[in-house]
């Protein structure tokens, strides 16, 4: 069995850190990155050779909020319908398995704003019957590591330990979040909610990689994702039409 590497992380906006998430992207052999504020709106070009973007802007069209999903164009996957609200953004793809095939969310959840546990619940209903949805929740509980609890946290809680909802929490564990204000104190916000994965086929570690006020969280997950095969060409070079016009 193959493993996919995810990775979650908080941009604080994408575009600013371009060329050091090229070089982290080759370096830890990324799969999927799921992208929590970009800070992307529908002016903006963002692309990254050999992966695929998929994004969700924050819904009043202004550079914050906002989620993306960078993932391997040879992977076999399509979109899914956004999820675009003040409260909560969030970017899905559906990756193609020789198993069961599983859908990635990036998430991000501003932290100004209520979420109650019936509104994660039905969030959560729409990613399907297998899923893993990571990014910044801003919801804190110890029961994923967290230092304290706070609203959100406890909503996303109640959510969890419903036993109908069938849902289980992938954290590594440790902070996050470093906040530049002195008077604040780091902790853990960036985490994964899943849905029918085996805990034994998943593991999640911190790393500081990449310049942003979170750490990456890198997951690595036992999967067999199906492989688009390259198309086949009689050519190997590209065919250089001024060149040709004078002829």
């Amino acid at each position: 069995m193959s493993i996919l590497n995810i990775c979650i992380w908080n941009a604080n906006g994408v575009n600013q850190h371009k060329l050091e998430l090229i070089r982290f992207l080759t370096e830890k052999n990324i799969d999927v990155m799921l992208i929590s504020e970009t800070h992307l709106t529908n002016k903006n070009n963002f692309f990254i050779a050999g992966y695929r973007l998929h994004v969700t802007n924050h819904p009043d069209g202004k550079a914050h909020g906002g989620t993306a999903v960078l993932v391997r164009n040879r992977l076999n996957h399509h979109a899914l319908e956004p999820h675009a609200t003040a409260q909560l953004q969030a970017t899905t793809i559906s990756l193609k398995n020789r198993g069961s095939d599983l859908n990635l969310t990036a998430i991000y959840c501003p932290p100004r704003f209520k979420i109650t546990d019936c509104e994660f619940k039905d969030f959560f209903g729409t990613l399907g019957p297998r899923f893993l949805a990571g990014g910044d929740y801003n919801a804190k509980h110890m029961y994923w590591g967290s230092r304290l609890i706070n609203p959100k946290g406890r909503q996303l809680y109640y959510t969890i330990i419903n036993k109908h909802n069938n849902l289980d929490i992938i954290s590594p564990g440790k902070p996050t979040y470093w906040p530049s204000d002195r008077n604040k104190i780091p902790d853990l916000i960036d985490f994964a909610v899943v849905k029918n994965i085996d805990r034994s086929l998943i593991t999640a570690d911190t790393c500081t990689d990449l310049s942003s006020d979170h750490s990456p969280v890198l997951i690595k997950l036992c999967e067999q994702p199906m492989i688009v095969e390259p198309k086949v060409s009689l050519t190997t070079h590209k065919t250089n039409w001024l060149k040709y016009r004078k002829y």
